[in-house]
């Protein structure tokens, strides 16, 4: 007699629902110091190429798009948003930017799959 519970058929089940489930990736860059506008662009232009991927991703604009907050309230909204991702993506230049430092070694902390751009 088949149980269903912890057959071949649910394990089935369980595998092809985790192949179609999109990894959430949070795309870490540097943004103080230099032309918001442009900064923003290459966010959506680094966002658009994951999602073609298959990611489901979250940028620093996403989650706190108001220029005129205080630079902790974005760390504090940008930390909030990297805790719920599965992988972070350090954009390039990441290491001369504090709060992509910061992020780097929360994502390290917390076990985060780390990319390197």
């Amino acid at each position: 007699m088949l149980r269903r519970r912890g057959s071949v058929w649910s394990v089935h089940r369980t595998i092809n629902r985790n192949i179609f489930m999109k990894k959430k990736m949070y795309i870490s860059l540097p943004i103080t110091g230099r032309q918001l506008d442009e900064v923003r662009e290459y966010a959506e232009n680094m966002k658009r190429r994951w999602e073609k991927l298959r990611y489901d991703v979250i940028t620093p604009f996403d989650v706190s798009p108001d220029p005129d907050k205080p630079y902790s309230y974005h760390m504090g909204k940008c930390i909030e948003a990297l805790l719920e991702c599965d992988e972070v993506y350090f954009c390039f230049g990441w290491q001369r930017s504090k709060g992509c430092m910061a992020e780097f070694e929360i994502a390290r902390i917390y076990g985060k799959e780390i990319l390197i751009g």
